[in-house]
């Protein structure tokens, strides 16, 4: 079962970013209740039981593998919480332009890259021919694999520039790391392997947080998105958004649909790094988003949960067999495509 042939970042790059251009999302249809799953954690947050975790994981086995997203609810993390952060958001968008590029990312003078702050229409995250029509802040923390990052060693702004932003962006960011973690034993379960498999690849988990604004654009120019079609390079990614805008689409109908803004709930997504993980049986969900339905700016905060930045993954032993072998090499995040994407 062993797979010797080496894993390749750059072609894998390249085989997805030729895929997204080969999309066609010219028809989009609204999501219906039908189309949602809704994963509800709170009784098993307030009173974990085995009945409740199997339930659980059924659900979240329906929705990785035949849908490709879910919302989630009853997590636990505080609206309070939530809205601070869209409003720490608000403020460092809201600063002039020359403030914010005192930390672009990727200037010569910071040692570390996808980091600070990212222009409107850079050809970055995901790279594609034409910019990306928004502009965002992002942080990361990458522990071990020879260059790691801390907070400390993310780009901010002198807290005289912006009062309490670092801190409201850190608690919001520990916050869904420590929502992530508690969704491991769900997936786990999903999977049928042992509750904690997945607990020595995620005790330093890399992360990276994104706080984007999307302006309001009524008629996008061709090939012209707020972030283009992709698909994540991650483990899970865990979004909230405050309007509409997103786009997803539904392996199940094959069909491009928009997704609602539900209120108290996240959206959450399976990547890259997971799919392969499970030798291709959960989705890579595809998406892209825009802004031309609202005459005011459109603000998500997506949070890109990933193993240990240099824990090399094994195919998940349920996912593969001697008729159905490993279809990748053992590969960590650090050796994966995210690296030549430049985050």
């Amino acid at each position: 079962m062993k797979n010797e042939k080496p894993y390749n970042p750059h072609k894998k790059e390249a085989q997805l970013r030729a895929e997204s251009e080969t999309w066609d999302t010219s028809k989009i249809s609204r999501a219906t209740a039908e189309d949602i799953p809704i994963i509800d954690l709170k009784d098993y947050l307030t009173n974990p039981t085995e009945k409740k975790l199997e339930a659980l994981a059924a659900q979240l086995l329906h929705a990785s593998t035949k849908v490709g997203f879910y919302y989630l609810k009853g997590h636990g993390v505080s609206n309070e919480l939530i809205q601070q952060t869209f409003a720490a958001s608000k403020r460092f968008h809201n600063l002039p332009l020359a403030q914010k590029n005192t930390i672009k990312m990727d200037r010569a003078d910071w040692p570390v890259g996808g980091v600070g702050y990212l222009p409107f229409h850079t050809r970055k995250l995901p790279t594609r021919k034409k910019g990306n029509a928004n502009e965002a802040f992002l942080i990361k923390r990458q522990i071990g694999g020879g260059k790691s990052v801390t907070l400390d060693d993310n780009q901010w702004l002198a807290e005289t520039t912006l009062p309490g932003f670092r801190q409201d962006v850190e608690t919001y960011a520990a916050a869904i790391e420590a929502l992530a973690l508690k969704l491991l034993p769900i997936y786990s379960r999903a999977l049928k392997v042992k509750p904690d498999f997945f607990t020595e690849g995620f005790t330093t988990p890399m992360y990276r947080l994104r706080m984007t604004k999307y302006p309001s654009i009524k008629a996008y120019e061709e090939d012209e998105f707020g972030i283009a079609p992709h698909v994540d390079s991650t483990f899970i990614t865990i979004l909230a958004q405050d309007k509409e805008g997103l786009v997803i689409y539904n392996e199940k109908k094959q069909d491009w649909m928009l997704a609602p803004v539900i209120p108290d709930t996240f959206i959450i997504n399976t990547g890259e790094l997971l799919r392969q993980w499970t030798n291709d049986y959960f989705l890579s969900i595809k998406h892209f988003a825009n802004n031309n339905n609202s005459d005011t700016p459109r603000y998500s905060i997506p949070f890109f949960f990933n193993a240990n930045a240099a824990y090399r993954m094994h195919c998940v032993p349920t996912c593969c067999s001697e008729m159905n072998p490993p279809k990748y090499p053992p590969f960590s995040y650090l050796e994966s495509q995210a690296s030549v994407q430049g985050e």
